[in-house]
């Protein structure tokens, strides 16, 4: 084809670097396709040449030839996944190139495809009006294109290729993925409300069923907290000797029936809270009504097993005498403690600042050893004074030590430190004595136990303990049998005790 752009002299073609002939390697399997479109065969076979072993990404390149503009549109309906065009601008027509750009973009709509113009004539098509009135991705001169430059030139064009491809597929992966939310959200939409009417009936049907558990479990709850209440006062007071077989077997009974109320409050607890996990299951679920049902069904199953596991009719018939009984044990307990003052007085005494050095050293100069060689040893450092019920706190004190001289037998050595600390003052009473074996540890501060011979009540570490904690402090004990025992007092420096961190 005769055209007046053959008319530029040959030294203005592509000026590759020249090459000994020789066989290339096939392009690999995979590989991008490449357009050229240009009316000069020699372009065509300089360019496959030069770009034969080409690879990027482990992908050739898959040639494909056009020789004027109708056929370039022609292989672009046909191939829309051509990845680069080198695109001539004069061909069977001055423009011939550009009315392809312009196809390209605006008639088959291909934005993906990058557009390299080529042309041996830029006076026909100057530059900077074909940049900014075509969609193209960039602008050679077929004389500037070396080797090298075309390499450059179709790298980075596939680079863009490949980034607006990924962009393409992550576009439709999200269009997908919001058409499946919409369909599932208008699934749950209608779910939902269904769901939302079967629960309704299902709450109504569950509602008088827990009705009588919770009314069970309110009468035991309240019962249960007086008796501890009463239990506290009989464990705290100093009970007098006429009246402790009574106050022994009304307690007996009465921590029984605290023991069944506890176990029969666990389980109605436990039942109620297999009826709020239905309610639960009711008003959460959100699967579909089919799926709630099994849910439903299973619980409720559940529920009936553990009623029939639990007897729960027999605990509903049972626990009224178990309340009149308990209240008769209580009142008898009232009657035995009335003759009670002494664990009374804890909570009545007014606080008063003390000196607990000077209260120390009161306790151990009247001390009276009898016959019994006993060394009392003292260490005491300076503390502050502290606002106690100071007679509770001193009968506290005298408490421990008489406990220490009865551990010494008839002779030995008491030690007893005080120390200050910031927050608490720690007084210690240690004894080089008989000990406490471990099975007499759990019950040292359980009254009316004792480790001696009869006569003691076994309320002075009871009372010393309950002074204690009355005051905001605390009592630990440890020992070993036949080596001795270390008591030591805690008492906060300020009253009411602030909010310390833990004692040492």
């Amino acid at each position: 084809m005769n055209n007046p752009k053959k008319q530029y002299a040959k030294s203005e073609m592509l000026s590759f670097a020249a090459e000994a002939p020789q066989d290339r390697p096939l392009a690999p399997h995979k590989s991008f396709k490449l357009l050229i479109v240009d009316d000069e065969n020699e372009i065509h076979v300089m360019t496959k040449l030069v770009l034969n072993d080409y690879q990027y990404q482990d992908y050739g390149l898959e040639f494909i030839s056009a020789f004027s503009g109708a056929e370039a549109k022609e292989v672009l309906r046909q191939t829309p996944d051509i990845a680069c065009c080198l695109l001539d601008v004069v061909m069977e027509t001055k423009d011939a190139g550009l009315d392809v750009a312009k196809f390209i973009r605006e008639e088959i709509n291909n934005t993906k495809i990058r557009i390299v113009l080529r042309t041996g004539q830029p006076g026909k098509a100057p530059e900077k009006d074909v940049i900014l009135n075509y969609d193209i991705n960039d602008y050679k001169e077929k004389t500037e294109l070396t080797n090298q430059k075309l390499f450059t030139t179709i790298t980075t064009a596939l680079r863009s290729y490949i980034h607006l491809v990924e962009l393409e597929e992550k576009n439709k992966e999200i269009k997908a993925k919001n058409i499946r939310l919409n369909e599932e959200i208008a699934r749950r939409i209608v779910a939902e409300s269904n769901l939302t009417k079967y629960n309704r009936s299902l709450e109504r049907m569950i509602e008088s069923k827990t009705q009588r558990l919770k009314d069970a479990l309110s009468t035991l709850e309240a019962t249960e907290k007086q008796l501890m209440v009463t239990q506290k006062a009989a464990i705290v007071s100093d009970l007098s000797a006429a009246s402790l077989d009574s106050l022994t077997s009304s307690n007996e009974m009465i921590r029984s029936n605290l023991s069944k109320m506890t176990r029969y409050r666990q389980q109605i607890t436990f039942l109620l809270e297999k009826y709020n996990t239905l309610e639960a299951i009711i008003t959460s679920h959100k699967g579909t009504r089919q799926e709630l049902e099994a849910a439903a069904r299973a619980q409720t199953r559940e529920i009936e097993a553990y009623k029939s596991e639990i007897d729960l009719d027999a605990i509903l018939e049972k626990y009224p005498q178990i309340i009149q009984d308990s209240i008769e044990g209580i009142q008898k307990i009232a009657d035995a403690i009335n003759d009670i003052k002494l664990f009374v007085a804890i909570n009545d005494e007014p606080h008063k600042s003390v000196d607990l050095n000077s209260l120390v050293k009161d306790i151990s100069g009247r001390l009276t050893y009898q016959d019994r060689r006993i060394n009392v040893q003292l260490d005491l450092q300076e503390i502050p004074e502290v606002t106690l019920p100071k007679q509770s706190i001193c009968q506290a004190i005298q408490a421990v030590v008489d406990n220490a001289l009865k551990a010494v037998a008839t002779q030995g050595i008491i030690s007893i430190s005080s120390r200050y600390e910031d927050p608490w003052i720690s007084i210690t009473v240690s004894d080089i004595g008989v000990g406490i074996t471990q099975e007499a540890m759990e019950k040292i501060f359980t009254p009316y136990y004792t480790g001696w011979h009869n006569g003691h009540k076994g309320l002075g570490l009871s009372f010393a303990k309950s002074t204690i904690l009355s005051c905001g402090g605390d009592i630990k004990v440890s020992s070993t049998a036949s080596e001795g025992t270390t008591v030591v007092i805690y008492l906060p420096s300020q009253t009411p005790a602030p909010e310390i961190p833990p004692r040492p």
